[in-house]
């Protein structure tokens, strides 16, 4: 694990930070050190994708080369942008990264990496998303487009930013993607957001001759309050005594705690945004150069997250519309984000979601994961106003001061207030979902995302009421501390506790052994035939980089295949380990491209296999076979 550290540290400093610095530098503008976490990413997203899509894998390593002569050529350029303007201290960040760090340390870190007997601890918090990532963080060492983990041959229509970042640090440094995910880009997306959230918060509050800065911006108190912005939360700790609430942070969908924990693509994606909307703010007074920046964050944000990308298109939109002003400067930053957006919408990735009017859908899921009665009409509607109140908390105080921003404020927070207020009418108004199901499937509702990116967007206006209330009196301050420990962190300590007491389930050390033995034998990218069981993720994808025809670990996949295709391939990899016909088991691997067999626990095969496959390796519970030549 120290080896590990190391290698992503100077993954982080060499790919990562080299580049964020270089490209303000090469723009032309002072260095933000807020912006640097946001700017690399996406530049190390970028820069992969380019070496994977032309198939020269050299690309990428050179362009991170090409950028740190460029930052080191570009000092220059430094002396000669506009005065750098003072952003908040970085040492002001260290109280809220240190907690932020402290909470993934005891629900995070631990899981999903090889116990010293050699188990393989799978966490079990949403196990599946994060195998679905790893999965396809290792598809996309092996070529380009990346195909459905899970389901050979299937091209993946996606936004793959984060994971091209993961592929990046595996490819280059060795950090296994289960270690990027649950100890290493969680740690630096939660930094980058922390930076991002505390510098907009002081954004807001630059003095300005033709606005008014919202009230309590720029104070000391919301700066620091900004900084624990991701772990704030709810009040669902209403609901703690129903049985049914398990996760509170995870029941009214405005918290990011969950997606925190899991690494998800709407954190970096957030840190984009909210590095766009800075840059914009600061072409005003700072010069135009800024805009460059701006559009290249705003343009990097749908590839992150595609929601986020529709929600900051709305909130430019918005903010051009009521300022009726900087049109030009909208258009510089929205038109990149506006083709990126498009381009994943309208691409294969959006032929497999719809988009449908469900209003209220959201709180009829709370109700239906609470195991209460289902209410229609004006009980559903009163019930509704109950859980709107609740999804916000302690947000309800922010709703004037984004309101107000929204009416007369700058651009940026023009923007940010427009998102924020957008976020919870949106997200209980529609649902967006994969057309088709398969039996037992549930419909998962994404519309949640909209509220959940919105709920930090609100925050910020929350502790810029909140730091206005409090003025310069400590014992305001004080009970402002009180009330946001009171209010909105229960649901914060209920999920680190319970998180931290939750069981890995454990893979056998044969199994991973067998993994181990498979990688060494084959290629990257090669199919392994296996029923599609569902007691762990599909371990040739997630542990040793291989592929599967079919899983059924993942309970979403209609979302990038039809259901049909699915049920057909399930078929196939059915008759494969129920048929006694040689012939026609090696029609159905031949058809599926497999090179070896995965026999788990009572698997067995009843068809004859001699001078067929041959045995690679056999422990116990387990026993991978090869294909091999045939007379036939």
């Amino acid at each position: 694990m120290l080896a590990a550290t190391v290698r992503y540290a100077l993954f982080a400093l060499v790919a990562i930070g080299g580049p964020g610095v270089a490209i303000q530098r090469l723009s032309g503008v002072a260095v933000d050190s807020a912006l640097v976490l946001p700017l690399g990413i996406a530049a190390t997203a970028g820069a992969y994708w380019l070496s994977l899509v032309l198939g020269i894998a050299w690309i990428y390593p050179a362009l991170i080369a090409g950028a740190w002569i460029g930052m080191i050529a570009g000092r220059r350029a430094v002396r000669t942008a506009p005065p750098p303007t003072p952003g908040p201290p970085l040492r002001g960040a260290v109280p809220a990264i240190a907690a932020t760090v402290a909470l993934l340390a005891v629900t995070q870190y631990g899981g999903n990496r090889v116990s010293p007997s050699g188990e393989f601890l799978l966490d079990n918090l949403v196990p599946y998303d994060t195998a679905f990532h790893v999965g396809l963080t290792r598809e996309l060492t092996i070529g380009y487009p990346p195909q459905v983990p899970g389901v050979s041959g299937f091209p993946l229509g996606y936004h793959l930013g984060p994971d091209l970042v993961r592929a990046a640090a595996l490819r280059w440094a060795a950090v296994d993607p289960y270690d990027s995910v649950n100890r290493f880009d969680v740690t630096l997306g939660a930094i980058a957001l922390i930076l991002a959230l505390r510098s907009m918060v002081w954004t807001l509050g630059r003095a300005r001759v033709e606005a008014n800065p919202p009230p309590g911006a720029g104070d000391g108190f919301a700066v620091a309050l900004a900084g624990f912005i991701p772990l704030l939360t709810d009040f669902s700790f209403a609901f703690a005594g129903n049985p049914q609430a398990h996760w509170w942070s995870d029941l009214l969908r405005g918290n990011l705690l969950l997606s925190l924990a899991l690494s998800n693509p709407v954190i970096p994606a957030l840190a984009l945004t909210l590095g766009a909307l800075i840059a914009l703010d600061r072409a005003r007074d700072d010069g135009r150069r800024w805009l460059l920046v701006a559009a290249m964050l705003a343009g990097a944000v749908p590839f992150f997250k595609v929601f986020l990308g529709a929600h900051l298109l709305l909130g430019l939109g918005v903010a051009a519309v009521i300022g009726r002003r900087a049109l030009r400067d909208v258009l510089v930053v929205a038109l990149p984000c506006a083709i990126a957006t498009a381009a994943l919408v309208l691409g294969q990735g959006g032929r497999t979601v719809d988009v449908t009017l469900a209003p209220l859908d959201l709180v009829r899921v709370t109700r239906e994961s609470l195991l209460l009665p289902a209410f229609s009409g004006p009980a559903l509607a009163g019930w509704s106003v109950l859980w709107i109140a609740a999804s916000l908390g302690l947000r309800m105080l922010g709703l004037v001061a984004a309101l107000r921003a929204l009416r007369a404020g700058p651009l940026a927070a023009c923007a940010l207030a427009a998102m924020a207020l957008a976020a919870w009418p949106l997200g209980l108004a529609f649902r967006v979902a994969a057309p088709e199901m398969l039996a037992g499937q549930k419909t998962v509702n994404d519309a949640a995302y909209l509220v959940e990116q919105g709920g930090p967007l609100l925050w910020v206006f929350t502790v810029l009421a909140v730091a206005a209330w409090a003025g310069g009196r400590s014992s305001r301050r004080i009970v402002a501390v009180v009330a946001v420990v009171a209010l909105a962190l229960p649901a914060s300590l209920q999920f680190a506790w319970k998180k931290a007491l939750l069981p890995y389930d454990p893979v056998p050390s044969p199994m991973v052994r067998a993994m181990d033995a498979l990688a060494a034998a084959g290629a990257p990218g090669d199919v392994v035939l296996q029923r599609p069981g569902a007691r762990y993720p599909p371990l040739p994808v997630v542990l040793a980089g291989r592929r599967v025809p079919y899983e059924r670990f993942t309970p979403w996949l209609t979302q990038f295949a039809s259901s049909e295709s699915l049920q057909q391939r399930h078929e196939m990899v059915f008759r494969f380990f129920r048929t006694t016909d040689r012939a026609e088991a090696m029609a159905i691997a031949s058809a599926l491209d497999a090179r070896f067999v995965a026999l788990y626990g009572t698997d067995r095969l009843r068809f004859d296999t001699a001078d067929w496959l041959e045995p690679l390796y056999e422990d116990g519970s387990v026993r991978i076979l090869r294909v091999v030549a045939t007379s036939d």
